[in-house]
């Protein structure tokens, strides 16, 4: 007896749909079917049944072309109210909400100061379910469905067991925590490090297009690397691949946050540079340990106004980065190393040394044509990447949901 076939091409395309026009806006439906290889009728019929399901709608024709000639264009768009997903960063004392439309776009964002050093695991989970609960009553009240949840936290998490394996910013390990919160919220809840919701925003950027074999090294309080090979993550057998900040640059060297010593962390982050400027620099009063933004930028400029104390700390960071990068190179050579992150602001202090460390790494060949660039950190990416990965998780269910909906 033969099985049930599934059109699982009609799928596809109305995906594929879906996520142009996500990416790049308003389309006529003529031009959705050149940038997708798709027969103008199947646009047409996809799109008939998007716009019965609610999930695009019509803008208005296109005024008349001044030569009278042709069919002006009618642009349709996703309509943004259709669903929702919520983006959680959890990082040192605190946590950021946000909401994203089904356009993808920001809608609405909160920080909370907490703790978090100090919390357990059920701690956090009842902390999570509290604010994200509360964020649904008073923001989600105009969409239609929430389709994710995607929690982004720094360190080492298994995106496939929904478990938090190590983070600096909490006291505990080995935490399972995304089943609870799914069968709380009834939708889907991802669980991913925070640099490879980085890499995925960053990854799907015209400006990378040709770059499908990308390394992303995240600068901040602590230091975080997201590898992409043919444009897939490669996450390893548990999740802790990548681990950049936690590869080593001196053994026996400085103290780092994940309680070892001589990681390139210990050196580059945040916290590494301020310890090392703390003693013989006057520098804003503040929490050492975590220092703020505005202690960090103070230090910045010291070193690039020439402070020689300042200047060899931000040398020595450069070091690390540069041997560790020479490293990342000779394994994996990449098309474009990117480094970004909030830490970025100290890159011009560090380059120098960088680039000598990696060209004494390696010879000629082995660093090849790879190019090694910054890229500005004016927006927090961490949350925009988080949305974009918990929508496209969540499209096919929402495709679904929409349909059994009209046929109720």
């Amino acid at each position: 007896m033969a099985l049930p076939s599934t059109d699982t091409s009609r799928h596809d395309n109305t995906l594929a749909v879906i996520r142009t026009l996500r990416d790049r806006g308003p389309a006529a439906r003529v031009d959705l079917g050149t940038l997708n290889g798709i027969s103008s009728a199947t646009v047409t019929s996809i799109s008939a049944e998007l716009l019965q399901q609610g999930l695009i709608t019509e803008r208005p024709p296109e005024a008349p072309r001044p030569n009278g000639r042709g069919r002006p264009k009618t642009l349709i768009e996703l309509a943004p109210n259709a669903a929702c997903v919520v983006c959680v960063k959890l990082s040192i004392n605190e946590i950021q909400l946000v909401v994203g439309d089904f356009a993808g776009q920001v809608r609405h964002s909160e920080h909370h100061t907490v703790s978090t050093l100090t919390l357990n695991a059920d701690d956090l989970e009842a902390l999570l379910e509290d604010k994200i609960s509360a964020l649904c009553t008073r923001q989600l009240t105009g969409f239609q469905r929430l389709a994710g949840i995607c929690l982004a936290v720094q360190g080492v998490v298994s995106s496939q067991s929904g478990t938090i394996i190590w983070s600096p910013a909490l006291s505990f390990r080995n935490a399972p925590i995304s089943a609870r919160l799914a069968k709380r919220f009834h939708c889907s809840v991802l669980l991913e490090n925070d640099a490879n919701c980085i890499a995925s925003l960053l990854a799907a950027q015209p400006a990378y297009a040709d770059c499908p074999n990308l390394v992303v090294i995240m600068l901040g309080y602590g230091i975080g690397m997201s590898v992409l090979i043919s444009g897939v993550p490669f996450l390893g057998a548990n999740g802790s691949a990548a681990e950049f900040g936690h590869s080593k640059y001196q053994p026996d060297g400085a103290l780092c946050a994940c309680g070892r010593r001589g990681c390139i962390e210990a050196y580059a982050s945040d916290y590494a540079l301020y310890r090392a400027a703390a003693d013989p620099l006057e520098l804003p009063v503040g929490d050492s340990a975590h220092p703020s933004e505005q202690q960090m930028q103070a230090l910045t400029q010291l070193a690039l106004h020439g402070n020689p104390v300042a200047k060899r700390i931000y040398a020595e960071a450069g070091r690390a980065l540069g041997v560790g990068i020479a490293n990342v190179l000779a394994l994996f050579n990449p098309d474009l190393v990117l480094i970004t992150g909030s830490g970025v602001r100290g890159f011009d202090a560090m380059q120098t040394a960088m680039h000598g460390a990696i060209d004494n790494a390696l010879v000629a060949e082995l660093r090849g044509t790879t190019r090694i660039e910054s890229c500005a950190w004016d927006r927090d990416m961490t949350c925009m990447g988080g949305i974009a990965i918990a929508l496209n998780a969540t499209d096919s269910q929402t495709l679904l949901d929409s349909q059994t909906a009209r046929e109720a």
